[in-house]
């Protein structure tokens, strides 16, 4: 006989407002529901001061970002995420070089005018779903979700959007007094899987990461684990290698004979490889792919089909060869 609740509702004006709506049933002598009476008041003004409440509790109110309270409920809710899939996620602790400098002698103003603008550009940065926040004063976190669930691969894709937000801070800064350049120390670090773990663990990780890069000269990024800072630092010396290989046209075509009975061959597998000047010969387990992951495989795979087909051409104009075929792998990018 009894309902309240929030609902929406319209003015005759057209604007559409919130209001505590009660409903109560009216019985006749025979307990017979004759009318429902309802009575309601517009909570408008009670709703944007919970609004307002909240916004100050969880944002930070210059960069309008996640603050630290927020930043841990959103940590704690992807670590628990994390242990019921085996897929990685990752931290990363940026924090901007050189700004007590800033503050010290242009003022405290010009110093929030930086950090508004990186604020926004660590945004643009980072893929949907992802987040950033402020942890304070020139601290910034990123957390990703849902990455890879192989270790080194997860590594990769943090690295990516880790040298997207030091791209991002190439660009000057506008401030009162003109242009501003300001570089980030970044420390990154792996989080999730089987073993659940409290928000502050992977912050203090991140945060030790980004101590090592401070050390390392600034403006450049560090992993927490040593060896996977090794193994993705080697991964991207070999794609830059790759890419001048790509240029210089360092590859060469092998001719793997496909024989039948007793060795009468009848065509050829054409199989490429990487001469490296220094690093010498470099296996195809190693450079195939990271050129597939790169895209580096399309120039590769169009050099190789035109390689193959002008020695085959060439095999044409020669009786014992002319017959041969020749087999090429195709990527299937």
């Amino acid at each position: 006989g009894y309902w309240n609740g929030e609902i929406w509702n319209r003015r005759r004006n057209g604007e559409i407002f919130p209001e505590w709506l009660s409903v109560s049933s009216v019985r006749d002598a025979d307990g017979r529901i004759t009318h429902l009476v309802g009575t309601f008041s517009d909570i408008s003004e009670r709703l944007n001061a919970q609004a307002q409440i909240d916004t100050l509790a969880f944002y930070d109110p210059l960069t309008h970002l996640p603050n630290r309270r927020l930043l841990l409920d959103r940590l704690e809710q992807a670590l628990h995420t994390s242990t019921r899939h085996a897929r990685k996620s990752a931290l990363l602790f940026v924090d901007l070089d050189n700004f007590k400098t800033l503050n010290d002698t242009q003022g405290h103003h010009q110093g929030d005018l930086l950090l508004t603008q990186v604020a926004q550009r660590l945004k643009n940065s980072i893929r949907d779903g992802d987040t950033v926040a402020r942890l304070g004063s020139d601290e910034f976190v990123v957390v990703l979700e849902n990455l890879s669930e192989d270790d080194m691969e997860a590594a990769t894709q943090a690295e990516a959007v880790g040298e997207q937000v030091l791209a991002a801070f190439v660009p000057g800064f506008t401030l009162d007094n003109g242009v501003h350049h300001s570089t980030p120390s970044l420390g990154i670090t792996l989080f999730g899987g089987e073993a659940l773990e409290s928000s502050e663990q992977p912050l203090k990780r991140a945060e030790l990461a980004m101590f090592q890069a401070k050390a390392a000269g600034r403006n450049t990024w560090r992993f927490f684990d040593a060896h996977m800072q090794a193994e993705v630092s080697a991964r991207a010396a070999l794609e830059a290698d790759l890419r001048e290989a790509v240029h210089v046209q360092q590859f060469l075509l092998h001719y793997q004979p496909q024989v039948v009975g007793a060795g009468r061959i009848t065509g050829v597998e054409a199989l490429v490889r990487w001469q490296h000047p220094l690093r010498g010969g470099v296996s195809p387990a190693e450079f195939i792919p990271l050129a597939e992951e790169s895209s580096l495989i399309l120039p590769i795979g169009q050099w190789v089909l035109e390689t193959a087909c002008a020695q085959l051409a060439a095999w044409s104009h020669q009786p014992v060869l002319s017959e041969l075929t020749m087999a090429v792998n195709v990527s299937a990018r």
